[in-house]
């Protein structure tokens, strides 16, 4: 099944799941703590600039980050694609093929409109079988029409350059999340929320970091972001005790 979950309504994430998260973006500020480092290679790069890109899309579409972060990084649709994200470029195209979603890589809107499309059918179906009634949809219809949720959106793309630079940096820099610690975009987003990432853009486009291509500051975004999470927003649980507790210390800059 590949339905997504109404974001409001996901599993939360374990305390052991958490605890084995913090304990990966430990090290740099606890030396206690060893963690191996992930090399990042042309190709994870080139996964997050495709992720980039889709979260632009969405919201040149006219779909808010707010909305639309939560719904595409908790959704089954989202962990399939991890699947094909982590495969080496030799074998994506083996993977794509054998998973049926060719179309997906192709037209970032194709996948905006599956996302959504899904979660429609499965929100409105009695069936207690959701894939079941995923089939029986595809089967009644030559085309699938568009959910609700993007019929009502504007028929003119939405071209507001900051808006459409920060959706392709949160998509960026989940995907980056998500290879540097080889964890699931669900994961990823349980501990970086969307709100926490629009704080942290609004910070970063305010210092240094900000003039520097996304490409060559991403680790150090994502360096920054980890340590707010240990020190900060899982500093205070069981298993992170805070090493300094200075919420100010939470800038990009």
């Amino acid at each position: 099944m590949i339905a997504s979950r109404n974001p409001a309504k996901s599993r939360p994430l374990s305390d052991n799941v958490k605890r084995l998260m913090w304990l990966a973006r430990a090290a740099p500020v606890n030396p206690r703590l060893i963690a191996e480092a992930r090399d990042i290679t042309d190709h994870d790069l080139d996964c997050c600039k495709m992720q980039g890109e889709l979260f632009m899309e969405a919201m040149s579409m006219g779909l808010s980050m707010e909305a639309f972060a939560p719904n595409y990084m908790t959704s089954k649709l989202a962990s399939l694609i991890d699947v094909s994200f982590a495969c080496t470029e030799e074998d994506v195209d083996e993977v794509i093929k054998n998973l049926h979603i060719p179309f997906l890589f192709k037209e970032p809107s194709c996948l905006v409109e599956a996302l959504y499309w899904i979660d429609d059918i499965v929100s409105r179906s009695q069936e207690e079988n959701k894939s079941l009634a995923l089939t029986k949809a595809l089967s009644e219809m030559d085309k699938p029409a568009l959910p609700a949720a993007l019929a009502v959106l504007p028929s003119e793309p939405i071209r507001d350059i900051s808006k459409l630079s920060y959706a392709y940096w949160l998509g960026y820099v989940y995907r980056y999340e998500c290879v540097l610690h080889e964890e699931s975009s669900r994961m990823v987003y349980g501990a970086f929320d969307e709100k926490t990432m629009r704080e942290a853009y609004a910070s970063l486009i305010r210092s240094p970091l900000g003039e520097v291509d996304l490409k060559d500051s991403v680790a150090e975004i994502c360096r920054r972001l980890d340590k707010h999470l240990v020190e900060n927003i899982w500093g205070n649980k069981p298993w992170g005790k805070p090493i300094h507790t200075d919420q100010a210390a939470y800038v990009l800059s």
